[in-house]
């Protein structure tokens, strides 16, 4: 009888291990498989908090030592505990990705829970088995434990895979040696400035981009052995860098020959560690590009000065801005509405008027980066004109939408001090609006993380009205607004009951609208 009971045990066991190594693998992959960034994911996550009925599971796995009665009270419990986990599954806002690193990852993990199965088959004592119980019952910690035990071991198996990928890529490459290459990072607004330069030279040239988020060694090196052909022209690839010598790697594959760097600021303080190192770690797109190569940068941006008199005195620079007047590519007169926005684009003498639907001063930076991209590649005003005018907004960047009836500026995508406060700024443009912000604040940013998190709460205190979604976040937020004296805010768990409060708030005020700043990962809002 007791070797049926522990049969059950472990199978229910097993179970409740197999769900939450898919739950916290889930939380790695959107920390970019670092621990350094998993580790305070998980502390902040409902997911990793323990429950009561998981301490009263551990209460009875040791009682069960006692006699047969508690280890059958053990088992009812257990199935009690995999009830609860069944129905107590959120739906994940970002989809989990099953890679080839997952695969390998997963495929080991289920190897080890094979050999412990037959573990415990050949365990011929009783108080070994209930042993392995005790540590069981654990299974939140067991299962991380064992998620990183099989993402280290499958580490060796990914490296000669990824090292057959790379040389492919490589090969690729030097087979098209015609093809310019456009580098472009930034610790923000790089992925809209891609994007951007991509939809502008596709007026002229056969155009390949690295597609989403695809800014990794890995993601660069797919989109290459899928999409480059004998024929592409441009490759404009975006280089995203959370520490040092991540964009060295990928510039050893992809080596450009106009490197762009669209700002630099506080962003995955976490994993860099300084300030130096993040300016250090943006200006390798120049120090391992190739050697004549013409460095695109934005000089309103103090940080990117100070990595211009470090790294780059004796490159070709190309450099833009909106405010200072001795710069190659200056903006002036921006005027903005619902509609879009209008500013003239400066070079010397020339002046071309740029219309435009994007809104936002961030926008304006991007266009004027790759007006500064395509004048180098030898494209015409008209041609560029027409590039500009059919680029679209991209998706959760300063994107004016209608989302479940309520008008939206939908600026969801991972915020910034920068970005957070352009966006205030172009939500405020709307002068006959009743204007609100939807928030969960700023993460990766290390010890700055309170610090600008308070500031975006002054920043939002020129708002009509504040919805802060989840506590754990929005603590340093709340305490900007009260160092204004702003009320009018509230807290909600979550961002479906944030739409709740909107659609109650837009019975009063029919002129409503939302800026959605931020979408923080599941594993921070849970």
């Amino acid at each position: 009888m007791s070797s049926v009971i522990i049969l059950i045990s472990y199978i229910i066991s097993l179970f409740l291990i197999v769900v939450n190594v898919n739950k916290f693998t889930h939380i790695f992959q959107q920390s970019f498989y670092e621990r350094d960034e998993f580790f305070p994911a998980i502390k902040t996550t409902k997911s990793a908090r323990i429950q009561l009925y998981e301490i009263i599971l551990l209460i009875f796995s040791v009682l069960s030592f006692l006699n047969i009665y508690w280890l059958f009270i053990y088992a009812a419990f257990s199935i009690f505990t995999a009830y609860k986990t069944i129905n107590h599954r959120p739906v994940a806002k970002k989809k989990f990705v099953y890679t080839n690193r997952i695969k390998i990852t997963y495929a080991i993990i289920f190897i080890l829970l094979i050999l412990s199965v037959v573990g415990v088959h050949y365990i011929s004592s009783l108080k070994y088995s209930l042993a392995i119980f005790v540590i069981l019952s654990m299974y939140k910690h067991f299962s991380i434990a064992i998620m990183l035990l099989g993402n280290a071991l499958a580490q060796p198996i990914l490296k000669l895979i990824n090292l057959r990928y790379i040389k492919e890529a490589k090969e690729i490459l030097k087979s098209n040696n015609k093809m310019k290459i456009i580098g472009i990072t930034g610790s923000y607004g790089k992925t809209s400035t891609k994007n951007i330069v991509s939809a502008l030279l596709e007026e002229k040239y056969i155009t390949v981009m690295t597609p989403k988020s695809y800014n990794t060694t890995l993601g660069v090196v797919k989109t290459i052995r899928e999409q480059i052909k004998p024929y592409t022209e441009v490759f404009v690839c975006e280089m995203g860098a959370a520490r040092l010598g991540e964009i060295k790697e990928i510039c050893s594959i992809a080596r450009p020959d106009i490197s762009v760097i669209t700002s630099i600021g506080p962003q995955h303080l976490t994993s860099f560690k300084s300030m130096d190192n993040i300016i250090k770690g943006k200006f390798e797109i120049i120090t391992n590009a190739n050697p004549d190569v013409k460095a695109i940068l934005n000089i309103d941006n103090e940080y990117i000065k100070k990595g211009i008199e470090l790294y780059a005195k004796d490159k070709y620079i190309i450099d833009f801005s909106l405010n200072n007047k001795d710069s190659r590519y200056r903006v002036e007169n921006i005027k903005m509405s619902d509609k879009g926005s209008i500013f003239d684009v400066v070079d010397g003498k020339s002046r071309l008027t740029v219309e435009t639907k994007l809104l936002g001063k961030n926008n304006i930076y991007n266009i004027v980066c790759a007006i500064a991209i395509a004048r180098e590649l030898d494209m015409t005003n008209e041609e560029i004109k027409r590039g500009i005018k059919k680029i679209k907004p991209v998706e959760h960047r300063l994107e004016l939408k209608t989302m479940g009836g309520i008008l939206a500026l939908d600026d969801a995508f991972n915020s910034n001090p920068e970005g957070s406060k352009v966006a205030i700024e172009t939500l405020c443009m709307f002068k006959d609006k009743y204007k609100v912000l939807v928030t969960p604040g700023m993460i990766e940013l290390g010890d700055k993380t309170d610090e600008l998190n308070e500031k975006l709460g002054e920043y939002a205190s020129v708002l009509d009205y504040v919805i802060l979604v989840g506590e754990a976040t929005t603590e340093r937020i709340k305490a900007g607004m009260d160092k204004k004296g702003f009320k009018d805010y509230i807290i909600v768990k979550d961002i479906y009951d944030a739409f709740k409060k909107l659609q109650e708030i837009q019975i009063s005020h029919e002129n409503l609208i939302a800026l959605f700043e931020n979408d923080l990962p599941d594993s921070y809002i849970k």
